[in-house]
């Protein structure tokens, strides 16, 4: 019976080893997916802060075309029309433009945006 006895230590031993082993593992994916947890925080405000600063850079040239284009329309407006009110009426057109861009209801040509293509189903 001190066979069976040693043995039985021993394959009791190696099982508490085992789960040692085993709850120092799952501690351990604990600690990596808290660190991955504040890795992604931290990248989605990186992104998101990208994001803003491309929305307000996107705006600012949106502005700047639709200066430009004011400009090129009263200068057209001076120079090909006689009528006095071209160039007002060329102004207001410039600043519905630029206030349904500023919407995003636009693109920066002053056109409707082209609607996405529907998905098919079948």
């Amino acid at each position: 019976m001190g066979m069976l006895t040693e043995d039985m230590t021993r394959l009791n031993e190696e099982i508490q080893a085992l789960r040692g082993d085993r709850r120092a593992f799952l501690m351990q994916l604990s600690d990596d997916n808290r660190d991955r947890k504040r890795v992604a925080r931290a990248t989605r405000a990186d992104r998101l802060g990208s994001i803003a600063d491309l929305k307000s850079a996107v705006a600012d040239t949106l502005s700047e075309v639709s200066t430009e284009l004011c400009g090129a329309r009263q200068a057209w407006a001076g120079s090909g029309t006689s009528s006095p009110g071209a160039g007002a009426e060329s102004e207001k057109q410039t600043r519905r433009v630029a206030a349904a861009n500023a919407k995003g209801k636009r693109s920066e040509t002053g056109r409707k945006p082209v609607p996405a293509r529907m998905k098919r189903t079948h």
